[in-house]
């Protein structure tokens, strides 16, 4: 009896990832694990420390905006450099960062930390699509992304699980208050380690040297990647902008406040709000892997359309329904079905567009998303000062039901223009 890995012609695909896709993999993967470590405890640091909400989301809205105005900048260099230098650059920039972040926990460091982490996560960000869409084929592209976005989140899940657990343990070994902030640096030293080491798979990737071989990737790529340049590309780029941006805006209003959310409004023990943010890294991972089958099935669009459409509700019952339990569900949930659009709609991106664009289209969306995303956070803060703990999600939930209907109008069609020069160059 044959798997339904089998049948979906998963691991037929999964087979055809690149050797430099798959250092790529690896490097995200021991990166995401560092990350988990940071999203669960970081903000609680911040707050330990003495910080309030209001000088949470100052911090989060600044590296939001500072990753905005780089992503604009960087498209041309990373065209220029080529996106394994660019990967490089943005981890040495962030590791540079991370140490004194840690270890200095002053305001300025923080407000300085905040802008120069933006930098090398936007010159990641603007990186790693062009990369991925130049190392694969049009047949395995979503399924590359898709695994890598799996990987990464099942690291962070280990990351974030871990980390609810370190600063007890740190307490513990160094006799120190539960829950207090030397016990939380203590464990955020676990971050620096995987952002050293995910920089080594990086270094050992070889572009392609051979030009006949840049041209069957780019040929097997997208009908449109040695295309001339297309008609309305500025009116392309920015149809994609504007739904980012609603979900961008809309993120900013919960997504950096989550763990705070169950800290502070349900009063959670600091270990099982590590576990929930794992859990939901669980969950979103699930997704991610699910997603590139359903869209072989369903389209590209369809599936980004229907996935997010079906997280709104889960969405609603957090903001009506004041229940730990209920909103935890919803939390997964939601996250799961949200977050299934990423790697389907990155490769829809990178097959619109012929491959000296596409550092600029992710330029163009990282900006999107994050730009809107610097001011939501300015929102979030205050309001949890006030006690107003349920208001974002309502601001939350429009912008993201907003963004689902435009993105249905502006690409229900264009799939389907896709598929037949898919076809024809085949």
């Amino acid at each position: 009896m044959t798997s339904v890995f089998e049948r979906t012609g998963y691991l037929k695909r999964i087979r055809l990832f690149s050797p430099n896709a798959q250092k790529l993999i690896l490097s995200n993967v021991i990166g995401s694990f560092g990350w988990g470590v940071n999203q669960a405890i970081f903000n609680i640091y911040l707050l330990s420390l003495g910080y309030s909400n209001t000088f949470l989301g100052g911090i989060m809205g600044l590296g939001a905006f500072s990753m905005a105005i780089c992503s604009l900048l960087v498209g041309p260099y990373v065209t220029r450099v080529g996106t394994k230098n660019a990967l490089i650059l943005g981890s040495l920039m962030h590791l540079t960062i991370s140490i004194p972040r840690v270890l200095t926990p002053f305001p300025e460091m923080f407000i300085v930390g905040a802008a120069l982490s933006g930098i090398s996560s936007a010159m990641g960000n603007v990186a790693f699509a062009p990369f991925i869409a130049k190392h694969s084929t049009s047949f395995e592209r979503t399924h590359l992304f898709g695994t890598n976005q799996s990987l990464a989140i099942l690291s962070n899940f280990a990351g974030s699980t871990l980390a609810g657990f370190l600063p007890s343990w740190a307490s513990l070994v160094f006799l120190l208050p539960i829950d207090s902030a030397p016990s939380f640096q203590l464990a955020l030293i676990g971050w620096v380690v995987p952002i050293i080491l995910n920089i080594i798979p990086i270094l050992t990737i070889r572009e392609f040297e051979d030009e006949t071989t840049i041209e069957k990737m780019e040929k097997d790529s997208s009908p449109r990647s040695s295309a001339p340049e297309p008609k309305g590309r500025k009116e392309l780029f920015l149809l994609f902008a504007i739904p980012t941006a609603l979900i961008g805006l809309g993120a900013g209003f919960v997504v950096p406040f989550l763990s705070v959310f169950f800290w502070d409004f349900y009063n959670l023990p600091t270990p099982l709000v590590g576990f929930i943010q794992g859990m939901g890294s669980l969950t979103v991972a699930t997704g991610a892997f699910i997603s590139p089958g359903l869209s072989t099935r369903l389209g590209k669009v369809r599936t980004v359309v229907l996935c997010q459409a079906l997280s709104l509700p889960f969405l609603f019952l957090i903001a009506v329904l004041v229940n730990p339990v209920i909103a935890i569900l919803c939390f997964l949930a939601r996250g799961a079905l949200m977050n299934m659009t990423g790697p389907v709609d990155n490769s829809f991106k990178m097959e619109m567009v012929p491959n000296r664009w596409r550092a600029y289209l992710t330029s163009v969306s990282s900006f999107a998303w994050s730009f809107p995303w610097a001011f939501s956070t300015q929102v979030t803060g205050p309001l949890f000062d006030a006690d107003l703990y349920l208001l974002p999600f309502w601001y939350t939930l429009i912008c993201y039901s907003t963004s689902t209907v435009l993105y249905w109008m502006f690409f229900r069609k264009s799939e389907k223009r896709l598929t037949k020069e898919l076809a024809a160059a085949k």
